[in-house]
């Protein structure tokens, strides 16, 4: 298991925006956050000053706004929206990284007290430092890459995803606008359909795993094998919840493998959520097991038989196509 992908699923939890204090001009316009909460003071946050006009698509979704918090002293924090069309014009072949990493399920993290800012993609991490704007990709220097700021957005030359595995750019620019389509591994039917899963059945996030990376934490004690299933995806939980999803397509005659296999790893969980937070028993007791078609879905969630309905009419459609 790679521990950087730990790290990142951590940095989740403490995300904060990246606003290089450097690139916010105390000239600059400003806006205010919307929706504050009931005597929460309006905080004015420097906003860009529009025309960029490039347009973006993550495995096939156009980009199209992204958020992000903004502190507020003595209150906590307020959110905040951007749409993409209103960033600050950029030099040619420059995209918004924190916007194409929210898209992409990853994760960003500003460091004031080291002045720079993590992109976490996966298994890749980008690094902006912004003493010299110089970038480094999983601890190596990209040469000849500086990132561009603006109104404390972080822009690198998109040229950047075209290294990192899995991750592809498509330039569809013309005379008229600049266009850029990038696929990423998490445009994958399965991962995808993985995705919407966990928002209908209320998991906020997990630790996005492989069918060896799961049989490598929890096959000794399950007896689950990677070789149970020909593709698959696992989301597994941290300390503090039982939430978990893992879903892909079973290999022949391994379906009452997995099932066995799962049926021991929840009660892996029951054991645990019994005595502690035990407020997360129910989920753990409504697991679900569930084969449709070729497909299986084991699922611990708060709203498990919705995501499962929506299983079984997704795959339907798959297996349809």
């Amino acid at each position: 298991m790679n521990l950087k992908r730990i790290t990142s699923a951590g940095l989740a939890l403490v995300m904060a925006a990246s606003l290089a204090p450097a690139a916010l001009a105390e000239d600059e316009p400003l806006l205010i956050a919307p929706t504050p909460t009931a005597g929460m003071p309006q905080v004015e946050v420097p906003a860009p000053n529009g025309g960029y006009g490039t347009l973006i698509s993550i495995n096939g979704a156009a980009l199209e706004s992204f958020d992000f918090d903004r502190d507020v002293p003595g209150w906590g924090s307020q959110s905040v929206t951007w749409k993409i069309s209103e960033l600050d014009a950029v030099p040619a072949g420059y995209v918004p990284m924190r916007a194409i990493v929210q898209a992409d399920h990853g994760s960003c993290y500003w460091s004031e007290e080291e002045n720079q800012s993590w992109f976490s993609l996966g298994e890749a991490e980008i690094t902006v430092l912004f003493d010299d704007l110089s970038v480094k990709v999983n601890d190596e220097v990209v040469e000849g890459v500086s990132a561009v700021l603006r109104s404390g957005v972080t822009y690198l030359p998109v040229s950047i995803f075209e290294g990192l595995e899995g991750y592809a750019v498509v330039d569809n620019s013309t005379e008229e606008a600049e266009s850029y389509e990038i696929s990423t591994p998490n445009g994958t039917p399965i991962v995808k359909l993985a995705y919407e899963l966990m928002e209908v059945a209320g998991i906020g996030m997990g630790m996005k795993s492989s069918p060896a990376e799961l049989e490598e934490f929890y096959g000794e004690s399950t007896g689950f094998k990677a070789e149970f299933v020909t593709e698959g995806v696992a989301f597994l939980p941290m300390m503090t919840s039982p939430d978990t999803l893992v879903m892909g397509k079973f290999a022949e005659g391994k379906e009452k493998d997995l099932e066995e296999s799962f049926e021991a790893y929840r009660k892996q969980q029951e054991a645990t959520f019994e005595w502690y937070l035990s407020h997360n028993l129910p989920k753990v007791e409504n697991a679900k097991f569930v084969i449709g078609g070729e497909w299986f879905l084991f699922l611990i969630a708060e709203n498990a038989d919705e995501a499962v309905e929506q299983f079984k009419t997704a795959v339907q459609e798959m297996d349809a196509q």
